[in-house]
């Protein structure tokens, strides 16, 4: 008798709870909040844009890092993978922006913007560099290849808007070879690179 009172009594405080927060006006701070839609956007007309990203199984862990240069049409020019082997993430993250500006340089794309969602390689390239570093070597060498190319920017955007470059990564980090060009998009990221040319929005809370 006594436990099924105790159940009514909390049927009884559930219903008279959720009539008082019916019965409230709404207020911006009990609402939900509406995810936000993050969408890769193309480069200018004569401009291509380089996405990196960089893949570690444990950190630090096997890994790998890899990244996609497309045109203004959000056509596929170029990707690669790497195979790094033991690494952090940072150093995957700065091994695939370098490895894309080598190629960049190389190929003389000479006006390219190059998102990575790495904030901590952002900044560790953008501003002055600290000697003592101990990826010192690979944030100098991004620098270097940064400064020869004519028009070259550097952004930090949110993953959401890599999704193709996270999954070349995860190649880098799964293949058997060292570094590897690929002059046609392979057919797993297929549809990624597709729902980026029609501007498909991923959510992020």
């Amino acid at each position: 008798g006594s436990q099924v009172t105790v159940y009514a009594l909390v049927e009884l405080i559930v219903e008279r709870a959720a009539e008082f927060w019916a019965s409230q006006p709404a207020s911006s701070s009990c609402k939900m909040k509406q995810p936000l839609l993050i969408a890769w956007d193309p480069p200018p007309p004569e401009w291509i844009k380089l996405n990196t990203d960089g893949s570690v199984i444990g950190n630090p862990g096997l890994g790998g890092c890899g990244g996609v240069f497309r045109d203004s049409q959000g056509q596929w020019v170029l990707g690669f993978t790497r195979n790094i082997g033991f690494t952090t993430a940072l150093a995957a993250e700065l091994w695939a922006i370098r490895d894309g500006l080598q190629l960049a340089f190389n190929l003389h794309f000479n006006h390219i913007i190059i998102e990575t969602d790495c904030y901590v390689a952002f900044q560790l390239i953008s501003t002055a560099p600290n000697p003592h570093h101990p990826l010192g070597t690979l944030i100098l060498d991004c620098r270097a290849l940064l400064n020869k190319i004519p028009y070259a920017r550097l952004r930090h955007i949110f993953r959401e808007s890599n999704m193709v470059a996270d999954t070349m990564a995860k190649r880098g980090a799964q293949s058997s070879s060292n570094f590897t060009i690929l002059y046609n998009c392979p057919t797993d990221v297929e549809l990624l690179c597709l729902a980026d040319v029609v501007g498909i929005g991923y959510p992020r809370t």
